[in-house]
C-alpha cells in the first residue's frame, strides 16, 4: 500500500518532455513509487487526494536568496545596488537596529513565503551566520535548502577568515540535517591573487560547494578590468580559480569568451532576473549560456532587491526579458522550466534526488489550481497550453498544496508546519524598529 496517492492530476515534468498528461502519482517512503496515466484508488493508499485536474509539477528551486533582508522589504526601492551600499553600510544593512531573533524570524517568513508559492528548495545566502539556528529556521518550516556560510568573519573585511574548524563543523552539521553546505567567497572588488589562493587552498578538502557574486554589474566589472585588464570571469579562469563546484550568482556582465570559460570549467550559474531589472544591474546573456550547455538556475535575491520570493514571477520575467532583449525565441518555455526545477537541483548537486516527477526521486511536488479564470482555458493533447500557463499565467498564489519528501507541507493553501501569523507579527515588529531608526 502506498503512503500517498494523488489522482486526476495533470503531470508536467522534464522526463516526459514537458508533455502534460492526466494521471496519478503514488508515493512510498518519501519517494515517488509510481507514475500512472490511469487512476489510483483510495484502497491503494493510506492518504488519497483528488487532484481535481490541477497541475502537478516538481517543486521549484530558489537558488539565491538573502532571507535576513526580508526585514527591509521596500527600503531599497528606486536605488541601485551601489546607492544601497552607500546608504546602508553605516548601519551594516540594518544590523545595528536588530538582533538575532529578528533575523531568525525574517528568514522563517522568507521560507513561509517561498513554500506557499511553490518553492521546495531555497539557498540562503547568509549575511551573518546564526549558528545552529540557521538550520533550525529551515527545518522548522519544512523547506529543503542550502546554507551559505561566508568565508569572512565580516563581509567588509576580506582578509579575516572563519576558522577551519568552524567551516568543518558547519559543513558536518548541514549534512547531518540534509542541508547542502555552501561557502560564500569574497566580493569582486576584493579579488587579489594571493587572497584568492589562500581561500581556495583553505577550502580544497572541504565537502562543500562554493559560491560568489560574479560579474554582477557594470561598476564591479570595471573595478576588475582596471586592476587586471580582464573581466572577472576571465581573471578567475586565468588564475585557475574556476571549477565545477563553484556557483556564480547573477553573472550579468560577461563576454562570449567568458561564457566559454564558464562552460569549460562547468561552473553553475544562478540568475535573478527581476532583481537585476529592479536595481538596474543589466541583462545577463542567459540564452548564450543555455546554448553552451551551462547549468542555469533561478533565484529571487533578497527583498531589498526584488521584494518577493515567487519563482513563478522569475520564470515569466526571464522569458519576457529575453524576448525583448534577444528576440522572440531567445529562450523556450522548456528552458525556463528547466531553470526552475531540474537545473536548480543540479546547481546544488541534487539532480538525482529531486527536480522531476520520476519514480525513485524524492516526492518534492506542488499542485497548482487550474480553476481560476486566468488559468483557463486549459488544454492538453496536441494543442496543449499547460506549459504556457505555468510560465506566463501562474503565480505563487495559485499553489494549493506542497509536498516535500511526500509530506504535505502546504495543505489547501495553508502551511502545516508553523504558525505564519506568529512569524509575521515578529517580523512586523522588527521592521518597525528599523523604520523608526532610519
Amino acid at each position: 500500500m502506498y503512503d500517498l496517492g494523488l489522482d486526476q492530476v495533470i503531470i508536467v515534468s522534464k522526463n516526459y518532455g514537458y508533455k502534460p498528461f492526466i494521471g496519478a502519482v503514488c508515493v512510498q517512503d518519501s519517494r515517488i513509487g509510481e507514475v500512472r496515466n490511469y487512476p489510483v484508488t483510495r484502497k491503494e493508499c493510506r492518504e488519497w487526494i483528488d487532484g481535481k485536474g490541477g497541475i502537478l509539477m516538481p517543486g521549484l528551486v530558489n537558488g539565491h536568496c538573502h532571507g535576513d533582508m526580508t526585514l527591509g522589504r521596500g527600503f531599497g526601492d528606486d536605488m541601485t545596488l551601489r546607492e544601497q551600499n552607500e546608504a546602508f553600510r553605516p548601519h551594516k544593512w540594518f544590523r545595528k537596529f536588530i538582533n538575532d531573533d529578528d533575523r531568525f524570524y525574517a528568514r522563517q517568513l522568507t521560507y513561509c513565503e517561498a513554500l506557499l508559492s511553490g518553492t521546495t528548495f531555497i539557498c540562503e545566502n547568509m549575511y551573518w551566520g546564526l549558528g545552529s539556528r540557521s538550520i533550525q529556521a529551515m527545518t522548522e518550516t519544512g523547506i529543503c535548502g542550502a546554507l551559505v556560510e561566508d568565508i569572512r568573519l565580516d563581509f567588509e573585511d576580506p582578509d579575516t577568515f572563519v576558522s577551519d574548524k568552524a567551516l568543518r563543523d558547519f559543513t558536518l552539521e548541514c549534512q547531518e540535517n540534509a542541508i547542502v553546505p555552501v561557502i560564500g567567497l569574497i566580493a569582486e572588488e576584493d579579488y587579489e591573487y594571493e587572497r584568492l589562493r589562500r581561500i581556495f587552498e583553505k577550502l580544497a578538502d572541504l565537502e562543500a560547494l562554493q559560491t560568489l557574486h560574479l560579474a554582477e554589474n557594470e561598476w564591479r566589472r570595471d573595478i576588475i578590468e582596471k586592476k587586471y585588464g580582464h573581466g572577472p570571469v576571465d581573471y578567475l579562469a586565468r588564475q585557475g580559480f574556476l571549477h565545477d563546484r563553484l556557483i556564480g550568482s547573477h553573472v550579468v556582465r560577461v563576454s562570449d569568451s567568458e561564457i566559454r570559460q564558464l562552460e569549460a570549467a562547468r561552473v553553475k550559474v544562478v540568475n535573478t532576473p527581476l532583481c537585476e531589472m529592479k536595481i538596474a544591474d543589466g541583462i545577463a546573456p542567459i540564452p548564450g549560456m543555455v546554448r553552451r550547455g551551462i547549468t542555469v538556475g533561478l533565484g529571487t535575491d533578497g527583498s531589498l532587491w526584488n521584494n518577493s520570493n515567487d519563482i513563478f514571477r522569475e520564470m515569466k520575467g526571464m522569458a519576457l526579458l529575453h524576448t525583448v532583449s534577444g528576440g522572440i525565441r531567445s529562450l523556450s518555455k522548456e528552458d525556463i522550466l528547466d531553470m526552475a526545477t531540474v537545473n536548480g537541483a543540479a546547481v546544488f548537486g541534487r539532480e538525482k534526488e529531486f527536480g522531476m516527477i520520476k519514480e525513485g526521486m524524492k516526492a518534492n511536488m506542488i499542485l497548482i489550481d487550474t480553476d481560476k479564470p486566468h488559468m483557463r482555458p486549459l488544454l492538453t493533447g496536441k494543442h496543449e497550453n499547460v506549459i504556457s500557463s505555468i510560465v506566463f499565467n501562474a503565480t505563487g498564489g495559485d499553489v494549493t498544496d506542497v509536498f516535500i519528501g511526500g509530506k504535505r507541507i502546504v495543505k489547501e493553501g495553508r502551511l502545516t508546519t508553523v504558525d505564519v501569523s506568529v512569524i509575521t507579527a515578529k517580523v512586523q515588529q522588527a521592521a518597525e524598529k528599523i523604520a523608526d531608526a532610519i
